[in-house]
């Protein structure tokens, strides 16, 4: 089974929105995230959710194309 280049950036899309609203939920909740001993600044999902929000927007624009 193989995937063609739309549905691969339909999935890649759906991943980074997904991701861009839990960095949302982070922010507006003000969720704590730990990796090992570091503590993740809040102000790091501000960042993820621009960046991963727009991926998402990019590869569905370009899988309808």
């Amino acid at each position: 089974m193989s995937m063609d280049k739309n549905q691969s950036l339909l999935l890649a899309s759906a991943v980074f929105g997904i991701i861009a609203l839990l960095h949302l939920l982070r922010s507006v909740l003000s969720w704590p995230a730990r990796i090992a001993n570091f503590d993740v600044p809040l102000w790091f999902s501000y960042i993820v959710v621009v960046v991963a929000g727009y991926l998402s927007w990019l590869m569905c624009s370009e899988s309808r194309k």
